[in-house]
């Protein structure tokens, strides 16, 4: 390693070290208070008497209000301040969290889930927009799968820090302490640290600014964005990738309808089940990281993406067959098919900020992530037709690894889309977008 590659290394570091950390944190923050209604529902039943219907909808009424930010939040970070805006709607959904702890009829908690929706829902994008702003995209596969590690870390730190609640105080106390005590330490983090661009950071070396701004420009990406959602709406693009993350947030489904079930089976003590669902949490933490890194140090995101989710489809798709009776093949089964579930993230959102239009990319990132949640909402009912009408999870599994392997071919297409681009000489994005600057990259 050359002295320059040394001072690279090292001056390169404080991204990784303070804002990525910090980004993490506060998205754990808002994914255990968007879960936590699951550990009080129980709780929530006896006190407010609560049927089967309206515990259903308290727990899905968040991302109704969770859709009506997602465009304007990636926008609200580019055009005005990520800074100002992210630690705005920290503010918002704490205030949400704390009165979702504070209601006394159902009324009044199916408000604040909605309204802790519509705050979460601006963070995200916003969150993601700022990767983009910090993170030139030879780096951010590893950037957003980082970030995508908040899945992983939420599963392995929510169900014990709820117990130690629930055990020792109410479900009251589990929404407040929850909703208050952790967003202040990432509220005063946020502040103390995050700067809208790299040129406004003054902890920020001379070296890896110049890093930061010469390697954006150098791929093709202007400093200074300014999006506009007429841009974003009408690129196919944008649409693209909507469907694919629609279709992936569907095959995730059979994940979720799996694992329950099968590892109650295979391990029958609560303790058995507990420790066996830690691990994959732990394995796509491991493959998050490693298949972002991998993509970004070869270049070949597209192939990366459609590899883990051909992996996740032949698992999801197997796993209906699988008998509790061989409980190791069904936790390694378990570990795999969670791994390949999430482990595309990162390359995934990678290639989706290079390939939009430079026009579309905050409110686009908004619009993916939008729609692609409504995969959210009609996986369950579809799963739960599919297991009416086979009697088990045969005919579930088949189909939700089917959307798996159908997702993996359309990320394929976009691989020719771009070849096909290139061999005519023009920029990969004016294959699919005219109303913008060009952005350009090529799979390498």
């Amino acid at each position: 390693m050359t002295r320059a590659d040394a001072w690279r290394r090292l001056s390169g570091m404080k991204r990784w070290t303070l804002i990525l950390p910090i980004i993490v944190f506060i998205y754990v923050i808002a994914y255990i208070d968007r879960t936590n209604i699951s550990f009080a529902l129980p709780h929530l039943k006896q006190d407010m008497g609560l049927t089967g219907s309206q515990q259903g909808f308290v727990s899905g009424v968040f991302f109704f209000g969770y859709l009506l930010l997602q465009v304007p939040g990636g926008y609200m970070a580019e055009r005005w301040s990520a800074k100002n805006w992210i630690a705005i709607l920290m503010v918002l959904w704490s205030a949400c969290a704390i009165f979702s702890g504070l209601t006394h009829t159902y009324s009044e908690l199916v408000l604040a889930r909605f309204l802790l929706g519509v705050a979460e829902g601006g963070v995200q994008p916003a969150l993601m927009t700022t990767i983009r702003s910090w993170f030139p995209f030879s780096e951010r596969g590893r950037a957003y799968a980082i970030f995508k590690l908040y899945t992983p870390i939420s599963s392995l730190v929510a169900a014990p820090l709820s117990g130690v609640i629930l055990t020792h105080g109410t479900w009251r106390d589990l929404f407040i302490i929850q909703g208050a005590v952790p967003l202040i330490l990432g509220i005063v983090a946020w502040l103390a640290v995050m700067r809208d661009t790299p040129a406004k950071a003054k902890w920020l070396s001379a070296a890896e600014r110049t890093h930061i701004e010469s390697a954006r420009l150098r791929e093709g990406e202007p400093l200074q964005h300014r999006g506009t959602f007429r841009a974003a709406f009408t690129s196919p693009i944008v649409w693209m990738f909507a469907l694919i993350y629609t279709l992936t947030q569907l095959g995730l489904l059979g994940l979720t309808i799996w694992l329950p079930t099968l590892l109650k089976q295979s391990f029958h003590t609560d303790l058995d089940v507990g420790l066996a669902a830690m691990l994959p949490a732990i394995g796509s933490a491991v493959a998050i990281f490693l298949v972002g890194r991998s993509a970004d140090r070869h270049g070949r995101h597209i192939t990366h993406i459609a590899v883990t989710l051909a992996v996740g489809a032949v698992v999801l798709g197997a796993a209906g067959f699988l008998s509790a009776n061989h409980r190791w093949l069904v936790l390694a089964a378990m570990v795999v098919a969670t791994a390949a579930s999430i482990a595309w993230y990162g390359p995934f959102w990678a290639m989706v900020t290079k390939l939009m239009p430079v026009a579309a990319a905050s409110a686009g990132i908004g619009i993916v992530n939008g729609v692609g949640n409504l995969g959210g909402f009609i996986g369950p009912y579809i799963g739960g037709v599919l297991s009416d009408l086979s009697g088990g999870y045969v005919l579930t599994q088949l189909f939700f690894g089917l959307i798996f392997a159908v997702a993996a071919l359309l990320v394929i297409s976009l691989r020719r889309r771009m070849r096909e681009a290139e061999s005519e000489g023009r920029d990969p994005l004016s294959a699919v977008s005219t109303d913008s600057a060009a952005v350009g990259t090529t799979e390498r």
